[in-house]
């Protein structure tokens, strides 16, 4: 006999994004806009608000239409040391800054990374907010904010634009970013680079474009590429009509048909007008030239190369296994590597070290900027500093990060050196290169003298020579190359357009980072200067009278604080939105599931109502979780109210509730614990009722596109205690990359009672666990099983093994599209001591795993099982699983 299982949820997401705790914020209310934030930000609070609501009145004015529900903005403290932001409007209408994006100025190009994060997460807000059918409108009132609601079967979409593809929404908020006098990623000659590299290679197509990809450049095409289609949408038909689109296309009912909002806008379809300007880029651009040198290395991600007296390094990676510090012997003309664990960033040698200049944990409570060895630790004395290098003594050149909310503050030790507007550049004699940002003037600098200027946002030292000539990377026509100034002129003396960082060998040689249409190259080259000057960066989307780039002086402290209280999450409670899960078993026949959201601002706590149906119960109750202090909490109280055919008595409770305690204790490097104490009355049990105190600790490492772990160690141990019986047991998993997309995992589980009576539900419980809504730690899930047993002792053993393939098929105009499959074999030995005899199981699994991605950008992994259990009832078992699992 066999059974067959499919389901579908569509749950809420809470603490995916959020800040770590404990930490002291307040919170200033007001209808339009409401701000949470900590101490760093109160005296320039006041003018950030100003700049906002004047980029807020234009946006209404440009978009169309005002925002329906306050704008929560997040500014969060100096323990989250992340160069990010995002705006959502899941679980409400808000926006979460992070303070450390200076360490990444050269890419962005930006004057100030807060003006940067306004102008470009307010696009965001207003581009989801609109609702412009009365469907959608009507449906966001009852059900607020989730992507989807159903009545019957029929969808209703009260976020329409949220699912609309990132290249529009993404490249929008670029080209937002990029037109009020503040730089911005349109100006990066290293984006024009890789937007003509693709263009070249025929890879802007609409399909490629649309859909979320495993290829290069990855994510960041929606951002470069998209950027620079907005750019042209703009000169093409003006701002406002660009920006209008998305008040266009939240009018449909089905909100997936962007060519028909195209036409109805622009009268040319997307693909249409994608077309037209992958054909301007080719024309435009026609003279760029590829960089033709010794390859020596190749690598799906970039950062900037360093040296140190006679060694060329950087960090490389498949973007599969594990990444490399790539070496070069300046005098033996030798390659080398040395494999880690490295996070990310720019790398240092440091006494035979290798480091990288990244963000990660250090603790539970503080996420930190500083230089993090191969497994990701902390160095000393580099926390909260972005370090751009050494001064021949030993001291260290870097950017206070404290100080550097906005525009980089350079530091010399302790003490404050000057402003910048790119990365820092010391040179063997410890002088000091770097660029100044004047509106739309560049200005080189040594140490603090004027060298010379050009119009644009994009430009940094990468060298200087023997005779002091200073190299340096900086946009070219149709790219972006390497020039150098000699003290009288400036030469370009790489003739390349794809070039993106330089380190000289000698006076003659570097070796040149490239990127194309595959990826990054390390190539050796032959310098060939020849006179030349910075091309000249102005674009025309420049809004000169607008009031925002009137004001793009540095934010200036207030003696007008903001009216405020400290913030808290319990009290801040609100109505997010109302979660709805339709789900289907042989056993149970149709599930179903509704949950509403009161959520906080700062996402720190939720509260959920919720109730349930199926066959033979309706299920109602109330959940609760807390992670706004280091301690976190929660629990689950729901009644049961049974078909009238069932007895109650026999096997159920009328009832249930549940209570838990977590400490996070550690997190440093790539190692995360947590202790749990827990206590659960389920309803679906008429007797058990155990309390637990649980352990777990994981070492993860998985870098990349990589679908797995390429490396895993997981224990969990636990004690409980279930009425007069105890039980102990653990658990461990194990998996490690093989190479060539494949994986092996091993796992292994002991488990014990001193008591066991299956009448009254004593002992290790193991059973198929088929949707469960919690699952005890004294339990064992057998999908093969048939029946509930209880066990006195309870081990299992397995492996498994994966193989993915990459099998891209993505479309346009169809929504659903392939990125990868994989195909794995588990096998699990099963061994339980019962009261009145043992028993032994071997259960084998047998997968396909297909990555499905839904409407261009919602991946969702379908599961097709086959298992095979000789000794049970039902030897095999077909499942259809729609979610990933751990």
């Amino acid at each position: 006999m066999s059974k067959l299982l499919l389901s579908i949820a569509l749950p809420i997401s809470i603490f995916a994004e959020r800040v770590v705790v404990p930490d002291n914020y307040k919170i200033s209310e007001d209808k339009e806009v409401s701000y949470v934030y900590t101490s760093e930000y109160e005296e320039i609070l006041p003018k950030i608000k100003i700049y906002q609501q004047d980029v807020i009145k234009q946006y209404e004015d440009e978009f169309g239409y005002k925002l329906d529900d306050t704008l929560f903005v997040g500014l969060a403290s100096q323990n989250n040391q992340i160069a990010n932001g995002f705006s959502t409007q899941i679980p409400f209408n808000s926006q979460l800054f992070y303070g450390a994006g200076v360490g990444y100025i050269d890419y962005f190009c930006f004057n100030s990374w807060l003006k940067t994060l306004i102008t470009h997460e307010t696009a965001h807000n207003f581009q989801l907010n609109a609702k412009e059918s009365k469907a959608s409108w009507l449906s966001h009132k009852i059900v607020g904010n989730t992507p989807v609601s159903f009545l019957g079967l029929f969808p209703f979409f009260p976020i329409p634009n949220l699912l609309e593809s990132n290249f529009l929404l993404e490249g929008n908020a670029v080209m937002n970013e990029s037109r009020f006098d503040n730089g911005g990623r349109l100006y990066s000659g290293y984006a024009l680079a890789e937007v003509v590299a693709l263009a070249k290679a025929d890879k802007i197509k609409p399909e490629l474009m649309y859909n979320e990809t495993f290829d290069f450049p990855y994510g960041e095409k929606v951002y470069l590429v998209g950027g620079f289609f907005q750019q042209f949408l703009v000169e093409k038909y003006g701002v406002k009509k660009v920006n209008q689109y998305f008040k266009l296309h939240s009018k449909q009912l089905f909100p997936f048909f962007t060519n028909a909002s195209f036409r109805n806008l622009f009268g040319k379809t997307f693909e249409t007008l994608l077309a037209e300007f992958v054909t301007e880029i080719k024309t435009k651009h026609a003279n760029f030239k590829s960089t033709k040198g010794k390859i020596i290395a190749k690598s799906q991600i970039f950062v900037p190369m360093n040296s140190s007296d006679n060694e060329i390094y950087t960090l490389i990676s498949d973007a599969l296994s594990f990444p490399q510090i790539f070496k070069y012997s300046r005098d033996k003309k030798e390659i080398s590597y040395q494999k880690g664990a490295w996070n990310r960033g720019e790398p240092f040698k440091i006494d035979g070290e290798y480091y990288t200049q990244s963000s990660s944990k250090i603790s539970p409570t503080k996420i930190v900027m500083g230089l993090f060895d191969a497994d990701s630790y902390l160095k000393e004395g580099t926390e909260s500093k972005i370090i751009q290098g050494y001064m021949p003594n030993g001291k260290a050149v870097y950017f206070n990060l404290k100080e550097s909310i906005e525009t980089p503050h350079v530091y010399i030790d302790k003490e404050f050196y000057a402003l910048s507007n790119s990365s820092v550049h010391i040179d063997r004699d410890g002088n000091l290169y770097y660029f100044r940002q004047k509106g739309q003037t560049r200005t080189l600098y040594k140490n603090k003298k004027a060298l010379f200027d050009y119009q644009g946002h994009y430009g940094f030292v990468t060298d200087v020579d023997s005779s002091g000539a200073i190299y340096f990377i900086a946009k070219s026509e149709h790219g972006s190359t390497a020039y150098r100034y000699n003290g009288t002129k400036t030469e370009r003396v790489i003739a390349g357009d794809d070039v993106i960082d330089l380190k000289l060998i000698d006076d003659r040689e570097a070796v040149v980072a490239t990127i194309d249409s595959e990826g990054y190259r390390y190539q050796i080259l032959t310098i060939s200067p020849k006179d030349a000057k910075v091309f000249d960066t102005n674009y025309e989307i420049e809004d000169k009278k607008s009031k925002v780039t009137q004001n793009s002086k540095p934010f200036e402290f207030s003696n007008r604080k903001l009216k405020s209280k400290e913030y808290n999450s319990l009290t801040q409670l609100r109505y997010s939105s109302l979660d709805q899960f339709v789900g289907y078993s042989t056993d149970d026949d149709v599930l179903f599931n509704l949950q509403a959201n009161f959520i906080d601002p700062l996402m720190q706590n939720i509260l959920s109502p919720m109730v349930s149906q199926d066959e033979d119960k309706i299920v109602g109750g109330i959940s609760y979780q807390n992670q706004a202090h280091l301690l976190e909490f929660g629990g689950s109280l729901y009644g049961v109210e049974y078909d009238n055919d069932i007895d109650v008595n026999s096997t159920d409770r009328d009832h249930g509730y549940s209570a838990y305690l977590r400490v996070p204790f550690l997190a440093t490097g790539y190692w995360r614990g947590a202790t749990t104490l827990d206590y659960n009355k389920k309803y679906d049990s008429k007797y058990r009722k155990p309390i637990t105190l649980s352990l777990d600790i994981t070492n993860n490492k998985q870098f990349g596109k990589s679908k797995f772990p390429n490396h895993l160690n997981y224990l969990n141990l636990f004690t409980s205690k279930d009425r007069d019986s105890n039980a102990f047991g653990g658990s461990y998993n194990w998996m490690h990359d093989l190479g060539w997309q494949s994986y092996m995992g091993l796992r292994a589980s002991y488990l014990k009672s001193d008591n066991v009576n299956k009448r009254f539900e004593r002992g290790i419980e193991i059973d198929d666990n088929w949707g469960d809504i919690t699952k005890e730690s004294a339990s064992i899930t057998m999908p093969t099983l048939d029946e509930t047993l209880y066990a006195k002792e309870a081990k299992v053993a397995g492996a498994s093994i994966y193989k993915v393939f990459d099998t891209p098929l993505y479309f346009f105009s169809f929504p659903i599209s392939l990125q990868r499959e994989t195909i794995y074999l588990k096998h699990r030995f099963y061994d339980f001591e019962l009261p009145n005899e043992d028993r032994q199981y071997n259960e084998t699994i047998v997968g396909l795993e297909s990555d499905i991605l839904f409407f261009h950008k919602l991946p969702v992994p379908i599961k097709f099982e086959w298992l095979y259990n000789e000794d049970s009832k039902d030897q095999t078992l077909f499942r259809i699983m729609f979610g990933g699992e751990f």
